[in-house]
């Protein structure tokens, strides 16, 4: 079985809040918006840092509500 780096590299809500220096309501909404990737890991909801920093790193400067809809 192959694991992916992506599968294992999530952060809670409040954490990404935290590293983030903005509130968990706005990270909420982000998450809510799709303005951010996430995914859902048994009854939580997490944010996607694998697939944010490759976006990151492919140039992606500008989130807006939907950009993650897809996902």
């Amino acid at each position: 079985m192959t694991t992916t780096n992506e599968s294992l590299d999530l952060c809670s809500v409040k954490t990404f809040a935290e590293l983030s220096g903005v509130t968990v309501e706005e990270v909420i909404n982000w998450v809510d918006s799709q303005t951010i990737p996430s995914m859902k890991l048994a009854d939580f909801r997490m944010v996607n840092l694998a697939r944010l920093r490759a976006d990151l790193e492919k140039g992606k400067t500008v989130f807006k509500a939907g950009d993650y809809a897809y996902v």
